[in-house]
């Protein structure tokens, strides 16, 4: 268990405030946090949790207040002076650099006379003994960083975060895309960096882990703190209507259609994708979802999810095989001919894939061909029209947001998230094809996509639901199948046990 809350603080935040245009993100914000303490961060999506953390680590100036660390006062201008002061983090959008190699962005989380002296093999040497001791794989330490898929990412931030033994770590939304297995193994790490005294801030919004490895817990909501107790004093129902108002009730299965009753809306045969280096990333994948259906695929990262969201969304041409989609086959592999056969998606990566980070809500929410296409008034856009589609998106997802012209880059990573998946659904799909599509949203806010996926399945349409988590492919599926090493299991029919799952996902059929 932690230190005691009575002892002094190692970090501490003192009458915080930060303002983003007519938005309050941070309101006379105090909190304390302990030297061998895990301290949770919870609260729905824009409640000032991710802004705490970028202006602890010098991402962001705040309007007022101030930050001590010891004691001290302390105003961080970059996260390379906070990366000095001994604060480390891992960002819920990741902070790497897409042209640098995996070993060039973990050696970037060196100090500045360590760069200047630093040798590629001492790094990498490191960098393979800190990942094995947590029991993740890098994989290729040459790969550039944008190349690799977005779980692999998540790895390289944790240990590039860790590399440099911080005293004061913090974790936003560290295990959105890790598997049941590295999730277990972080928790141990951090477990064994709470005994040496570090403190741990973790911001999550999965309260089963909370309830696993927290010694205290803060609630905020709309830039407040609304609560805080040690987490053995607290319930996760407790907990949700802290971070909500009120648990959404559970959503109920019985209202989808069996999978028998629908016709097919995607048929795959003998689907095979070549690998970038070495065997097949996809190997005679065989596959049909029905309307009305939500197909779930689970599998470890990097076993051919990735290969098979991009071909059905036209950004990768397959080496062999037949995509049928409403009846059609498939004859032409790009964006434009997925869009024109019904298939709307929702990207694993939202800031990468999704959006244009400069322009406004308005824009990005219409940023879709379909949606253009109805908008436009010859070559122009209507304005008043985009307004329209853009404010009814954010009433009916409760998007948060300073107004329809903020730029996107000024969303909460869940209010990103949601103008996403509101987008796609948007358009009224034949397939959708969502990849951890409620990654960093709040227990209220999954709820809504999980309404909203099935608002669509009544329509007729069907989901083929690629995920990293398992809690959300057993809840969402009808079906279920495991990709490993590029082959694709047989579908099994809910309900699925979790330990089933995992052995299907280590291989076992």
């Amino acid at each position: 268990m932690g230190r005691s809350p009575s002892s002094a603080p190692l970090l501490s935040v003192h009458g915080v405030s930060k303002h983003f245009g007519r938005v309050q993100a941070l309101a006379d914000v105090d909190l304390r946090f302990h030297a061998g303490e895990i301290h949770a961060i919870l609260g729905e999506n824009g409640a000032g949790k991710s802004t705490l953390m970028n202006a602890i680590y010098g991402l962001i100036a705040l309007d007022a207040g101030t930050v001590r660390m010891r004691g001290d006062a302390v105003r961080f201008r970059t996260p390379s002076e906070a990366r000095r002061a001994g604060i480390g983090m891992v960002h819920q959008d990741f902070a790497l650099v897409d042209a640098l190699s995996v070993a060039e962005n973990l050696a970037l989380g060196l100090s500045r006379t360590s760069r200047l002296w630093w040798n590629r093999r001492r790094v990498c040497d490191a960098a393979r003994r800190l990942a094995g001791d947590i029991g993740f794989d890098l994989g290729d330490l040459d790969a550039p960083a944008g190349s690799l898929a977005v779980g692999a990412r998540q790895r390289l931030e944790i240990v590039k975060a860790l590399a440099h033994d911080p005293t004061v770590l913090i974790l936003d939304e560290p295990t959105a895309v890790l598997t049941p297995a590295e999730t277990a193994q972080l928790f141990r790490v951090l477990q064994n960096l709470r005994s040496r005294g570090t403190a741990i801030l973790f911001i999550t919004h999965k309260l089963r882990e909370v309830m696993e490895v927290a010694d205290r817990v803060t609630v905020m909501r709309r830039g407040r703190v609304v609560a805080e107790a040690a987490r053995a004093e607290v319930t996760p129902t407790q907990l949700a209507g802290l971070m909500v108002g009120a648990l959404p009730p559970a959503r109920n299965r019985r209202g989808h259609r069996a999978a028998s009753d629908g016709s097919p809306q995607l048929r795959i045969e003998c689907l095979s994708v070549a690998g970038e280096r070495g065997p097949p990333a996809l190997r005679d994948v065989n596959l049909e979802v029905r309307a009305g259906e939500i197909f779930g695929i689970a599998g470890v990262d990097g076993n051919g999810q990735s290969e098979l969201f991009e071909v059905l969304t036209g950004l990768r041409r397959p080496a062999g095989g037949t995509v049928v989609v409403g009846g059609h086959r498939l004859t032409q592999f790009h964006p434009a001919a997925a869009i024109a056969a019904g298939i709307a998606h929702v990207p694993p990566d939202r800031r990468r894939q999704s959006v244009v980070g400069q322009m406004s809500l308005r824009e990005n929410a219409v940023l879709n061909r379909v949606l253009l296409r109805r908008l436009a008034r010859g070559p122009f856009l209507h304005p008043a029209a985009s307004r329209r589609v853009a404010r009814e998106l954010v009433e009916r997802y409760a998007i948060v947001a300073d107004s329809l012209e903020a730029p996107a880059t000024t969303l909460s990573g869940g209010n990103l998230q949601r103008l996403i998946v509101a987008r796609a659904l948007a358009v009224e799909p034949r397939l959708l094809v969502a990849f951890n599509p409620t990654r960093g949203l709040d227990v209220a806010a999954a709820r809504a996509v999980y309404d909203a996926f099935d608002a669509a399945l009544q329509r007729g349409a069907a989901v083929l639901l690629i995920s990293t988590d398992l809690d959300e492919i057993l809840e969402m599926s009808d079906r279920v199948a495991v990709l490993y090493r590029g082959c694709l299991s047989a579908a099994l029919h809910a309900p699925v046990s979790t330990e089933q799952l995992g052995l299907m996902m280590a291989g076992a059929q």
